[in-house]
């Protein structure tokens, strides 16, 4: 698995606001190495739950926000 690097967290931070699937689509496609694949399938190849990944597909802010703080913080998945 990829590690985001300074500028793909910047990117993601200043995009959430007004794109947060399409922010977090640009950082996992990284993280995952899957640079093409859809929201849906991002999230089937991410290494999470089951709960979580519903939530994420339902666009759940909370989830939404949970995955972007993850993802800035550890820069990859744990």
């Amino acid at each position: 698995m990829k590690r985001l690097n300074k500028f793909d967290v910047e990117r993601l931070m200043n995009d959430l606001d007004s794109d947060p699937v399409g922010a977090l689509s640009v950082a996992l496609a990284k993280v995952l190495d899957l640079p093409a694949d859809s929201w849906a399938a991002l999230l089937a190849a991410a290494p999470i739950d089951d709960s979580r990944r519903a939530a994420l597909l339902a666009r759940d802010q909370r989830a939404l926000d949970d995955l972007a703080r993850e993802l800035n913080e550890l820069r990859t998945f744990r």
